[in-house]
């Protein structure tokens, strides 16, 4: 299975309430994480959301990954206020 397709199912379990770290004993989000460690090259944003809204830990590698792919396709569209409210977001998960 495609990390891709990983974090969609991690995502709509969560959207049914139930525990992604916990599938008939698997931890979804621990094997999602560690897909995303070893891919140093390119991980998709969208990963590194289903990890921040499962509860894992942001780092900094994974703040300069988003900004990496958010700056190679919209730079000129990174405004002041897009930045405050995407730190806030990722300060707030990372409590």
């Amino acid at each position: 299975m495609s990390s891709q397709k990983l974090a969609l199912y991690i995502h709509a379990m969560m959207a049914a309430c139930m525990d992604p770290r916990d599938f008939f004993g698997k931890n979804l989000v621990l094997k999602l994480r560690s897909r995303t460690e070893e891919n140093a090259n390119y991980t998709n944003p969208f990963q590194i959301l289903v990890l921040c809204n499962a509860g894992d830990i942001m780092t900094s590698k994974d703040v300069e990954k988003v900004t990496a792919a958010f700056n190679s396709r919209h730079r000129p569209f990174w405004t002041g206020m897009w930045l405050v409210i995407f730190t806030i977001h990722i300060s707030f998960h990372s409590l």
